[in-house]
């Protein structure tokens, strides 16, 4: 039993080797089978490359004669470069020798330049020296001229005043005996008398001669002043009258256009009315017909109409006004209170609308409704607050 029990197992393991020997074999044949298959391949491109053999041999051979080309074309390139070369130094040479020229005739220019700026100072110099003694040679002129009529008006003067002295007495023979100094004496008493009758007048004959001319310019000058100021008042009466007339057609074009813009925002909604101005009494009120369809040419007052059509129509009055106003903003606050849910559409859009139409103007409208009833553009910008919490006694800003 053991001997044949021994064999068995010299027999198992015998077979596992085969086993492995059997699938190295197989291992190995699967790799020769892909060696040949690789074999297979580079015959098969070598025999592809063997027939663009001669396409490429051709190739090289034009490519070698385009090379010859052009490394003759390159040699000739080379020479005439070099030639170039030389036409440039030569060039260069005579840009130097002519730089040399220009900076020796730029040095003589220089110095030619600074000799005729001293020959013209000296000459502005020469002349102004001449122009002071033509002044003082012309000064000279005149005052000698003005000494001469000074002296020609004094003889005047003194002929003149002999003249009239001569008109109210002949000449006073001076009593014999008088001095310089008893003259003096008796004319600076007559002096003093004529200064105490000068005190006891308040002025002098000269001062109230002035005085009185001077009340009668100033008389003048004041009633010329009147004059003005009566044709400056009727000007200005004038500009106001034409102003107010101005003014009373603009505000005609205004009222005209409010009411027939808040007429326009009325039919939007198939209603009919009117809106009333009284500048005088400085009174505004409206009529509104929510009803297109009766005869009757007058509307109902604003307190006869109901909640959602009073804020239908405040808001047609509030376009109709805005059109006639420049504030580049405008706002509303709580529009729709008492609008149903197809007057707040119509009141939005036609709000909406309305603010498109206005250039350079920002619209700010505040609603408790949803924003689902609000048409969303790229000029619409939404701003939706918290619902507010309830029992919540103060806010806590952080």
């Amino acid at each position: 039993m053991r001997s044949v029990q021994s064999h068995l197992v010299r027999c198992r393991q015998a077979r596992e080797r085969f086993e492995r020997k059997r699938d190295e074999l197989r291992v190995k044949s699967q790799r020769k089978e892909d060696r040949v298959e690789e074999l297979e391949e580079a015959l098969q491109r070598e025999s592809r490359e063997d027939s663009n053999l001669e396409v490429l041999q051709t190739t090289l051979r034009e490519v070698e004669e385009e090379k010859g080309l052009n490394e003759g074309q390159l040699n000739d390139s080379a020479n005439a470069m070099n030639q170039m070369m030389q036409i440039l130094k030569q060039i260069r040479q005579e840009m130097v020798a002519k730089d040399a020229d220009i900076a020796q005739l730029k040095e003589e220019l220089r110095v030619a330049e600074s000799e005729q700026h001293l020959i013209t100072d000296k000459r502005r110099k020469r002349i102004s020296e001449k122009n002071t003694a033509v002044g003082h040679i012309d000064d000279m002129k005149r005052t000698k001229e003005r000494l001469k009529r000074t002296k020609d008006e004094t003889v005047a003067c003194i002929l003149d005043f002999s003249e009239k002295a001569n008109l109210v007495s002949q000449r006073v023979e001076i009593d014999p005996g008088e001095t310089n100094t008893s003259l003096e004496k008796k004319y600076e008493r007559l002096q003093r008398d004529h200064d105490r009758h000068n005190r006891e007048l308040g002025a002098t004959r000269d001062e109230i001669r002035a005085e009185t001319e001077k009340t009668r310019r100033d008389h003048q000058q004041a009633l010329k002043q009147v004059k003005e100021f009566k044709l400056l008042a009727s000007a200005l009466k004038s500009a106001l009258k034409h102003r107010k007339k101005r003014w009373n057609v603009f505000r005609s074009h205004i009222s005209s256009r409010a009411k027939a813009q808040f007429t326009y925002l009325l039919s939007e909604r198939s209603f009919r009315g009117r809106l009333l101005t009284d500048h005088e009494n400085k009174l505004l009120d409206l009529q509104v017909e929510p009803d297109i369809t009766k005869d009757s040419s007058e509307g109902r007052g604003a307190r006869t109409l109901s909640g959602g059509e009073k804020s239908f129509s405040q808001v047609c009055l509030l376009l109709a006004l805005w059109e006639a106003m420049g504030s580049p903003i405008r706002c509303l606050d709580e529009f729709d209170v008492y609008m149903d849910h197809i007057n707040r559409k119509m009141a939005i859009d036609m709000l909406m609308h309305a603010a498109r139409r206005s250039i350079g103007r920002q619209f700010i409208l505040i609603t408790p409704g949803s924003r689902a009833e609000i048409t969303l553009a790229p000029d619409v910008r939404v701003k939706e607050l918290a619902e507010p919490e309830r029992g919540q006694a103060r806010l806590s800003f952080r």
